[in-house]
């Protein structure tokens, strides 16, 4: 069974969270009444949409069940199972990632009463045990301590302290971005996760700034003219990619995640000759090889974090990373059609400085095909580092 094949009935010794009805159009608007409960959540919530509460619980088949949006559920008590005292909500759902994220509302007057802990285990068990989804994960303020002490509670592991996300407030909101894995359901196992080995590889190459440019979504400003490849081995097994450019946008200064996949769920794989690593993928192939030669820690000056654009705005603030690099030579072919870039490095590092627009070219989705479709000028250099990663910053 799939998430969106059926409304669940979930209930325990005191709760019950099933369908909302058109009777509960009046619970609703008392609960979306309460400032308490809405300041610390996003102000773009579907219950929101609608100044009628009837018209919401109407229209949510419509805009969010039948497309897969989200899967809200009313919360009631045993004891007086006509009276919604909250909602809960399913959403993010990736089938192909065997993941979703969860979410609830609770009325003020019933809280620190457990029952907010009860509705993330419901949730939380109903996608990893009765569906078998892998992951689950939770978003909430950093200014909001009673969720961030529900998931604690949970099982939930914090692995993305000081996300910036769009929470439609007109500004970024620092936020905790709170997982959960399906091998965590004896809770007692989260407190022994090992921290992870991690062997970072990274390449930038020059290509031609303007048409970085038409790729940028509206609010990001490109930098300089480069697009960059990250590689990270963890465990020795397990490989993650990433193909960024560095932007400004909301007066922060970093880079911008194109696109980004895992050997756990895409078709990608290593291998080690000597000193030289080779990743393949159906749409990249890319070396690394270690010359011995060190430089400093790889911190930059103007990086405080990455965008990621997804289904919710996110801004991981940069990882400290204290240990030396060391310089590479690399080699890197983009597949996903005929006469994608490609290059090779030049023995040495060379800087990529700002270049004024010249050229304008129409708007296009930022995508990893686009963007790889945009020729190499030149690779800029390349390097690897080695360093334990603690396991609540594991991505």
């Amino acid at each position: 069974m799939k998430l969106f094949d059926e409304y669940p009935y979930l209930e325990n010794d005191r709760i019950i969270m099933r369908k909302l009805e058109d009777s509960d159009a009046e619970g609703l608007a008392e609960l979306t009444s309460r400032e308490a409960v809405y300041k610390t959540i996003p102000g773009f919530l579907y219950e929101l949409k609608y100044q009628d509460k009837h018209d919401v619980i109407a229209n949510m088949d419509r805009d969010c069940f039948d497309t897969h949006e989200s899967l809200f559920l009313g919360i009631f008590l045993k004891n007086d199972p006509e009276h919604l005292i909250g909602i809960a909500e399913f959403y993010n759902y990736e089938e192909n990632k065997s993941k979703a994220s969860i979410g609830a509302r609770i009325h003020d007057d019933y809280w620190d009463k457990g029952i907010a802990t009860d509705v993330a285990v419901m949730m939380r068990d109903y996608l990893t045990k009765d569906l078998g989804l892998s992951t689950v994960t939770s978003h909430v303020l950093r200014i909001n301590a009673g969720s961030r002490r529900v998931m604690e509670k949970t099982g939930f592991v914090n692995k993305y302290p000081g996300l910036y996300e769009d929470w439609g407030f007109g500004e970024l909101m620092l936020t905790d971005k709170y997982v959960y894995k399906k091998e965590w359901n004896d809770t007692s196992v989260i407190d022994k996760l090992p921290d992870v080995r991690v062997e970072q590889f990274v390449m930038a190459y020059r290509a031609e700034q303007d048409r970085i440019r038409a790729l940028l979504p509206d609010g990001y400003t490109s930098l300089r003219p480069v697009l960059r490849i990250n590689v990270e081995i963890r465990d020795d097994t397990k490989l993650y990619l990433e193909f960024n450019t560095p932007v400004e946008a909301d007066g922060r200064r970093g880079w911008l995640n194109i696109d980004n996949w895992k050997s756990t769920h895409d078709n990608i794989t290593f291998e080690r000759d000597g000193d030289t690593i080779r990743i393949n993928a159906p749409f990249l192939s890319l070396y690394f090889t270690g010359t011995g030669i060190e430089g400093g820690c790889p911190a930059e000056p103007d990086n405080e974090g990455c965008y990621y654009l997804g289904n919710d705005l996110e801004f991981r603030l940069a990882e400290k990373i204290e240990e030396n690099k060391e310089f590479c030579d690399c080699g890197f072919a983009w597949k996903f059609h005929e006469g994608d870039a490609g290059g090779v490095s030049e023995g040495k590092t060379i800087p990529a400085e700002y270049t004024s627009p010249q050229n304008e070219y129409e708007k296009c989705e930022l995508s990893a095909e686009n963007a790889a479709a945009i020729p190499c000028m030149q690779v800029l250099g390349s390097y690897k580092v080695r360093f334990i990663r603690e396991q609540k910053h594991q991505g």
